[in-house]
């Protein structure tokens, strides 16, 4: 079956300031939905909506913590009740969120770790706007990476879009200079510093993004003062799946001009990881905003063409 994405939901500490960041600052058009544990925005963005919910929040699957919660995959009303029971998953009852938007939440332990739910009626009408066109991925923290592939892949038909192997490594020259013997060089191994194994799969108008290190041995070295690399990138998934467990660890937004984005929102005070768009993978730019400025929601922006 080829799955959909509906929606994803982030969890931040700070609701006002992530929803300004959308709205304001990415242009994103919203509406407000009403719940039992107080409203929260629906952000239009390519075929999906980014759901901005203040943690603590009763619709959070974890609303002690913030970041990437969870993600709705859009079924039919008449398939929902059964769409667990036919791929054989544990699951809770059918739940009304709002209005005719229903949906199941999918048992973690069948899912490696990354929050998933079945939902209907969310009533999706694509949308774009000048900065941002679609969610490009959804970054997922791994600890192995053949257990996602066998879940999203094997069990719930996501198509695999691609492979690939990051690393970084360092070479290392001596010169050995003499004033009768000239100069000798003899150039190092190369050493690798930072690697991660990734997988993408296809869900909708994007894809999930399944990220695990290489190599688990420590050093994790993270320099917060520089703009990040594969190093840094391979420290940060590697701490956070030591730390909290594997799991949805990032977003990542396609736009047509990386730099000017970028720019555009350091002129408006944001703190930026990449202050200019940096290689990534797919033949990429990528640029990072801090997650202390979304309310501890890790967003990130991809400017690439599509293959």
């Amino acid at each position: 079956m080829n799955q959909r994405l509906a929606y994803i939901a982030l969890s931040t500490a700070d609701s006002e300031c992530l929803s300004v960041f959308l709205g304001d600052g990415l242009g994103l058009e919203n509406r407000s939905i009403s719940h039992p544990y107080g409203s929260f925005q629906l952000f239009s963005i390519g075929e999906c909506y980014l759901c901005v919910v203040k943690q603590g929040h009763g619709f959070l699957n974890c609303p002690n913590k913030t970041g990437l919660d969870h993600i709705g995959l859009s079924v039919s009303e008449n398939d929902l009740p059964t769409i667990a029971e036919s791929l054989n998953l544990q699951a809770d009852p059918v739940q009304v969120v709002a209005n005719n938007w229903k949906e199941v939440k999918i048992a973690q332990s069948v899912t490696c770790g990354t929050a998933v739910r079945f939902c209907c009626n969310l009533d999706i009408q694509p949308a774009t706007s000048e900065w941002v066109h679609r969610i490009d991925h959804i970054g997922i923290a791994s600890a192995n990476i053949s257990d996602e592939e066998a879940f999203f892949h094997k069990h719930l038909g996501c198509q695999i879009e691609s492979r690939q192997t990051d690393y970084e490594t360092r070479l290392a020259v001596e010169s050995f200079v003499s004033d009768r013997y000239g100069i000798v060089q003899r150039q190092r191994s190369p050493e690798q510093v930072g690697g991660l194994r990734v997988l993408f799969l296809n869900v909708g108008d994007c894809e999930l993004e399944v990220l695990a290190e290489l190599d688990s041995k420590p050093p994790r070295l993270i320099d917060r003062h520089e703009p990040g690399d594969t190093r840094q990138d391979r420290s940060a998934i590697g701490r956070f799946v030591e730390r909290r467990g594997p799991g949805l660890h990032h977003l990542a937004l396609k736009t047509p001009d990386i730099n000017g984005l970028l720019k555009r929102l350091k002129s408006r005070g944001y703190r930026l990881i990449d202050p200019i768009g940096r290689p990534g993978s797919r033949r990429a730019l990528i640029g990072f905003i801090h997650p202390a400025e979304l309310g501890g929601v890790l967003i990130h922006f991809v400017e690439r063409d599509d293959w």
